[in-house]
């Protein structure tokens, strides 16, 4: 789980251009907008090969909640 949680804090700082994420950093108050939700959607789906969008990106609005739903879908054998 580590290992999705370091790769995702990469696309997220990556999209956002913010340096520092915790569980607690916000998508819009780290300068998220829909359209970059579409953008990390994306991404993750093909980064990290599991079925996301980009609503659930803004309602879980916090890299934690995000984390969190992301590691969920991870097989095991993958995270």
């Amino acid at each position: 789980m580590a290992d999705v949680n370091s790769r995702l804090a990469a696309l997220w700082t990556e999209l956002l251009g913010c340096e520092d994420v915790t569980e607690d950093t916000d998508f819009f108050e780290s300068g998220g907008t829909s359209v970059v939700a579409v953008y990390l959607a994306a991404e993750i789906q093909d980064r990290l090969r599991i079925e996301i969008d980009a609503i659930e990106i803004v309602t879980h609005r916090t890299f934690g909640e995000l984390a969190a739903l992301v590691g969920g879908r991870i097989p095991e054998e993958v995270a």
